[in-house]
């Protein structure tokens, strides 16, 4: 993901950097591979995770899935 500020580009990493965000990561890349990834599928993958996320953990999930659905996986 590339944000644009006063034409300069940078890049917005967005891989995980902890084990909750990798866990995160996981979660959201096996829905992506069902071709099923959207807002509606938030609680479905709080579910499946194994702790209680935090404000930063769920601003990982909204930042990764956004990158997710715009870089799919390409089977």
């Amino acid at each position: 993901m590339a944000l644009v500020v006063l034409g300069i580009r940078y890049l917005v990493l967005v891989g995980p950097s902890n084990d909750h965000e990798l866990e995160i990561a996981r979660e959201v890349d096996k829905m992506s591979v069902r071709d099923y990834l959207g807002p509606d599928v938030v609680p479905e993958i709080l579910a499946f995770l194994d702790f209680k996320i935090s404000s930063t953990d769920y601003e990982f999930l909204k930042r990764y899935m956004e990158w997710r659905m715009e870089n799919p996986i390409v089977r």
